[in-house]
């Protein structure tokens, strides 16, 4: 199965090289996930130009072709790599190419250096993660460094919260604002007791914290009671204790007749040591 993938492979990207038909454009190589590609166009008059062939190629010229880059074999000389992207144009690509100007073909090590590929690009297999090369000229390596994977960024630190300040307290009997502990109302200030009018010895004052009460506790005299005999909830029947206009009459009178009397008697004792 994994030599049917790689023929399968390879056949596209030659038939693609033919025809002069250009890969689609690769990931960036900082974010690579599969093998990044490194190709130097230097002696060719380029620069040098990074790829990235995403997943498992299943070799290095599917990766070649998975990068972006499009190549041509010779003619005669089957699997041999004359161009890439179309250059050199000067290489009619019928026989190998002279060992001071043809592609030679690099395995890096990310972030570290290059060493010469012992094998062939069909039939070397790399690994996701590493990194493939490729210089046109006389055998030299790469012109940069084989890219190193990026590293994620560290969180931005997070500013540590401030504590919170205590707030003002509430005026007393108001409600607290938030972040202000609460107040107690004020107590309640008893209130002066209050007493009904009438007799002080019949009258009682019943108070309350803050709250006068002047019903239930008061005594009533018999003038107040109703004719039918009953006393009202709450209070008391007392004696009558007024003074009445009978009595005081009667004791006039019979302080009246005791002095007639005593007169009347001395008036008759004195008559007789007369006779």
């Amino acid at each position: 199965m994994r030599t049917a993938t790689r023929i399968a492979a390879l056949s596209a990207a030659a038939v693609l090289a033919v025809l002069g038909v250009a890969l689609p454009a690769p990931a960036a190589a900082a974010d690579c996930s599969g093998v990044t590609v490194v190709v130097d166009f230097r002696a060719l008059g380029g620069g040098v130009r990074t790829g990235c062939a995403p997943g498992d190629p299943a070799s290095g010229l599917a990766a070649l072709g998975a990068a972006g880059f499009g190549y041509q074999f010779a003619s005669r000389s089957a699997g041999f790599v004359c161009r890439i992207d179309n250059v050199p144009t000067s290489d009619p690509c019928v026989n190998p190419a002279p060992t001071d100007a043809y592609w030679s073909y690099w395995r890096g090590e990310p972030g570290g250096s290059w060493g010469y590929s012992d094998t062939g690009a069909a039939a070397h297999d790399p690994a996701p993660g590493g990194v493939e090369g490729w210089a046109f000229g006389a055998g030299g390596r790469p012109g940069i460094a084989p890219p190193a994977p990026a590293r994620p960024e560290p969180p931005a630190p997070q500013p540590e919260p401030r504590p919170a300040q205590p707030g003002t307290p509430a005026p007393p009997g108001q409600p607290a604002q938030p972040g202000q502990p609460a107040q107690p109302p004020p107590p309640a200030q008893p209130g002066p007791p209050t007493t009904t009018t009438g007799d002080p010895a019949t009258t009682t004052a019943s108070t309350t914290a803050g709250t006068t009460s002047t019903t239930a506790g008061t005594s009533t005299t018999a003038s107040d009671r109703p004719t039918g005999g009953a006393t009202t909830a709450g209070t008391t029947p007392v004696a009558d204790q007024s003074p009445t206009p009978g009595g005081t009459t009667g004791l006039v009178v019979g302080i009246a007749v005791i002095a007639v009397l005593a007169g009347l008697g001395l008036w008759t004792a004195r008559r007789r040591r007369a006779e």
